[in-house]
């Protein structure tokens, strides 16, 4: 399944709704040290493999589906979600390198990195009028109030265990997947739930965060993505 052409003109919109006009003002995106600037920070959009699933799950209804303007804006608002999630998670965490480059919080400091967060979700709230779909605001909405509670958890837990390891996975993570899933198509949800685990469970592992219980998880998520049926040719 070849979507690159499609995750193309989502990364296009995504850059184009980034550097829109707030009011009768652009973004200042003002360039910095070494020409660098807001922009550029925010362009990585790296993989988008929250996109792309949301594409695959769309493919599976056929091309009118896949092409359509509510598939694109829908694309463009989990990528905007996700990272505006990173933005506010490296104020929390103090991180101050995302993707081996300087993140936003390091090179314009906290104030700025929080208020392009919430830009981009407030940009999230426009795709959602545009689109006018109740049952796509209702999911993402969720979804949000999914990761903002799993990072609540996540900061107010002085002793890790394995439920509530398993429950941040589930709310920073696995639930964005599931819903760009069942955006694209809701029969693909619980495939993309799994999926997200898997992906967040690998990630801690090459990040050396691993815990007493990730390849124990990872073994049990693998088992569980290779029985789901329907499923989808996405690598992770």
């Amino acid at each position: 399944m070849n979507l690159e052409a499609n995750l193309q003109q989502v990364r296009a919109e995504y850059l184009r709704r980034l550097t829109a006009a707030v009011g009768s003002q652009p973004l200042p995106v003002s360039a910095t040290d070494y020409g660098s600037t807001l922009t550029a920070l925010l362009s990585r959009t790296g993989k988008m493999l929250r996109p792309r699933i949301l594409l695959a799950a769309a493919a599976t209804l056929g091309d009118e589906a896949l092409n359509s303007r509510r598939t694109l804006l829908l694309a463009v608002a989990v990528e905007m979600l996700h990272n505006a999630s990173l933005l506010h998670d490296d104020v929390i965490d103090d991180d101050l390198q995302r993707r081996g480059q300087p993140s936003v919080n390091a090179r314009f400091g906290n104030p700025t990195a929080v208020l392009l967060g919430d830009y981009l979700l407030a940009q999230i709230m426009a795709l959602l009028d545009e689109i006018d779909d109740r049952d796509a605001t209702r999911r993402i909405n969720q979804t949000v109030i999914s990761m903002v509670q799993a990072e609540l958890l996540q900061l107010n837990t002085s002793h890790l265990t394995l439920t509530t390891y398993q429950q941040v996975i589930d709310g920073k993570t696995a639930r964005l997947f599931a819903t760009a899933c069942a955006l694209g198509n809701p029969a693909y949800e619980q495939f993309g739930l799994h999926y997200g685990r898997l992906f967040q469970l690998r990630d801690d592992l090459a990040d050396g965060e691993a815990t007493p219980w990730t390849q124990q998880l990872i073994e049990q998520e693998q088992t569980a993505l290779s029985a789901i049926n329907p499923t989808l040719s996405i690598q992770i």
